[in-house]
């Protein structure tokens, strides 16, 4: 399998697969789909050097940004810029799929390195103890902070406009 075909990887319980790799960018962008059957949650994390853009294709995606959740249907999108907080998870039973960009396109090399590859006949599931000590070693790595619950936001911040 090359850089260019599709492959699916799974990170946090969610299905994540490459459309657009980065080598077919330049580095520029990733463009992955990404689906859950419901019940999964990302860590709360903060990208140094990247940002994402998430597209919500169908079903609800709850994102929680700098502590402020929305929930996200069908034909909504939101930017996820870094140096920002944030989660994404789906909460309920009801399974959603959601394009995810990544730019530039390093998010690719931590899923990689985070995640797993899904290989025919598995089916993903909640993450085991090893999956959530792989994601805590690679995202260093890919500067993702992985943090424990929400920091303290400035009251500038928290101010709605």
């Amino acid at each position: 399998m090359t850089d260019s075909e599709p492959k699916e990887f799974v990170l946090a319980g969610v299905v994540m697969k490459r459309l657009v790799s980065g080598k077919q960018t330049d580095g520029l962008f990733c463009l992955f789909e990404n689906r859950s059957g419901g019940q999964t949650k990302t860590p709360i994390h903060v990208h140094a050097d990247d940002d994402e853009t998430v597209y919500v294709i169908e079903g609800q995606l709850t994102a929680i940004v700098d502590g402020e959740a929305r929930t996200l249907s069908s034909g909504e999108s939101i930017f996820l810029r870094r140096g920002v907080p944030h989660q994404l998870m789906n909460p309920g039973d009801r399974p959603v799929r959601y394009i995810l960009i990544g730019s530039p396109s390093m998010f690719e090399q931590f899923l990689a390195e985070g995640g797993h590859e899904l290989r025919e006949g598995d089916v993903a599931g909640p993450p085991t103890p090893a999956d959530i000590e792989r994601l805590k070693a690679a995202a260093p790595k890919f500067g993702i902070t992985l943090l424990r619950d929400w920091p303290a936001r400035s009251s500038s911040k928290a101010r709605k406009t």
